[in-house]
């Protein structure tokens, strides 16, 4: 009987010890990123007896109460909930986000991070948060505390930027041919170059500038026109014209011309004053009977403005796109280059011969070489239909501008986003995974602990493989199912009054075995 008094005891304790477990999940039941716990309880050892007879068994024993074993923890996705910033953030799948605070590492599901005043990610704990830091493009390769000084101009600041490439593709079925020069009886492949005449003159240093000056090319004398936007060094924005026209069918290729051209009142190259002025670039398109790029020519005119095309030598080639040389009024002098869909190799340079040497033959073989090292982009421009269009302008330059929001993609990327419509990651916050994350040790705040029950460590990219992915305005709600701790509630108060009335029984046995002595 007394032993009973003793097991009832354990039983008292061991169920007391579940109650706290319980109520530490329901307590717990708003906190961000929480994983609820559950009570693992085991028996004690088990007592032998002595046999009271012949018919011995294998094992003769009873046993000795119970004792709470292990307190596990559930690791089961949370429900999400809105946040109120960027930097809310929640893993939908595995992984943890990394802090690190005085050399000490821990890991959290709870991504309710803000930035300080000195520009550090950090918990609520002011922990700081981990990611790799992005630099032109490229990416650390360890992880340090994200840090993004706003009040610096290097950072809140992006610099112009000159643009170096134009990318314009255009769909040119049905251009009509409305440029028109004739040379020795046929129809010239570059009217359009032949035609260009500038008609402003500068005028002379204190004279107002002319009240109107007349195109360069006047309306009705091309095809189609197509507007291309570059930058400047200054990072001003400048339009230059692409002008398209047919010319007519060629070995069985059709060919249309065309002439890029910028207003000659901001041309202040060496051409500036000259008929050239403002004219930058003409070839030749050449398309094959399914209206693709079969190819092409580019000439660049001479730096005196001479319209002359026997003095028009192909363009240079840099990554091999043809090279436009520019230098608007107020800015220094850039080449950018042109990607109409047709790339030659790289470093790649032209075979020699000019403009009026491409009279005769305007096949892409006649000016850069009968070479194979020429590749028709998926993006390029083509002959289709009746009516010419623009299909696709880029160019890769842009004006200063300031940092106007920030934003973490779904593979943790830390983007800002500028007011020129430009975009600049700064950095990524890495997540951590574990071979088995039951080995991590709770430290309270949210933050768990290694130790070498977890096994090994990996850090990862959100959304890859093995990894889950970042949302942002999205918390992590506990994951405490109401439902199964109301009912453990029950049970373990029932069984911490079963036990409760062992001992009360117990010892009104033992008052009975008192009472015989009387």
């Amino acid at each position: 009987m007394m032993s009973s008094l003793y097991i009832g005891a354990t039983g008292l304790k061991s169920h007391g010890e579940g109650m706290a477990v319980i109520t530490n999940n329901l307590a717990n039941v708003n906190t961000v990123g929480f994983k609820q716990m559950s009570m693992q309880y085991a028996d004690l050892l088990s007592q032998y007896l002595t046999a009271s007879s012949a018919n011995l068994t294998n094992f003769n024993q009873k046993g000795m109460g119970a004792m709470p074993l292990d307190t596990r923890t559930l690791f089961t996705l949370g429900g999400f909930e809105s946040g109120t910033s960027a930097t809310d953030l929640a893993i939908n799948g595995i992984g943890f986000f990394g802090v690190e605070k005085n050399g000490e590492l821990r890991y959290t599901r709870a991504g309710d991070f803000v930035f300080n005043k000195e520009g550090f990610l950090l918990d609520p704990s002011g922990w700081n948060v981990l990611g790799r830091v992005i630099v032109d493009g490229n990416e650390a390769a360890t992880a340090t505390p994200v840090h993004l000084p706003l009040d610096d101009e290097s950072m809140a600041f992006m610099p112009a930027r000159a643009t170096t490439q134009i990318i314009s593709c255009a769909n040119l079925g049905g251009v009509e041919d409305k440029c028109v020069v004739t040379t020795a009886g046929k129809e010239s492949f570059f009217s359009l170059a032949s035609s260009w005449h500038s008609n402003y003159v500068p005028p002379a240093q204190g004279e107002p500038e002319p009240a109107s000056v007349p195109p360069p090319l006047a309306a009705g004398t091309y095809g189609y026109s197509q507007d291309i936007e570059f930058y400047d060094s200054t990072g001003t924005r400048r339009t230059a014209t692409v002008y398209y026209d047919k010319v007519g069918q060629k070995g069985g290729l059709t060919v249309v011309e065309y002439l890029v051209g910028m207003n000659p009142e901001e041309d202040v190259s060496a051409r500036a004053g000259t008929p050239a002025a403002g004219l930058l670039l003409a070839g030749t398109i050449t398309f094959s009977s399914n209206g693709e790029m079969a190819g092409m020519t580019a000439f660049s005119p001479p730096a005196s403005g001479d319209t002359n095309l026997a003095n028009w030598t192909p363009a240079p080639l840099a990554g091999g796109l043809p090279v436009i040389a520019v230098q608007p009024k107020g800015a220094a002098a850039q080449n950018i280059t042109l990607d109409i869909g047709y790339v030659f190799a790289d470093g790649a340079s032209s075979s020699g011969g000019t403009a009026s040497a491409g009279e005769a033959d305007v096949t892409p073989e006649a000016i850069y070489a009968a070479r194979t090292d020429k590749t028709l982009k998926s993006r390029a421009t083509v002959n289709l239909g009746e009516n010419p269009s623009s299909l696709y302008t880029q160019n890769d330059g842009y004006a200063d501008g300031w940092l106007r929001n920030l934003t973490v993609t779904q593979d943790g990327i830390v983007r800002g986003y500028y007011s020129n419509n430009q975009t600049e990651d700064h950095y990524r916050i890495t997540l951590y995974r574990f071979t088995s994350q039951d080995g991590l040790r709770r430290e309270g705040n949210n933050h768990y602990s290694y130790t070498s029950a977890a096994g090994a460590v990996t850090e990862g990219i959100a959304g890859s493989e093995n990894f889950g992915s970042v949302h942002e305005y999205e918390l992590e709600q506990s994951n405490v199912d109401y439902a199964r701790e109301f009912s453990l509630l029950i049970v373990t108060q029932r069984g911490f009054q079963m036990n409760s009335k062992v001992v009360t029984t117990s010892d009104e046995m033992l008052k009975k075995a008192l009472e015989l002595k009387r």
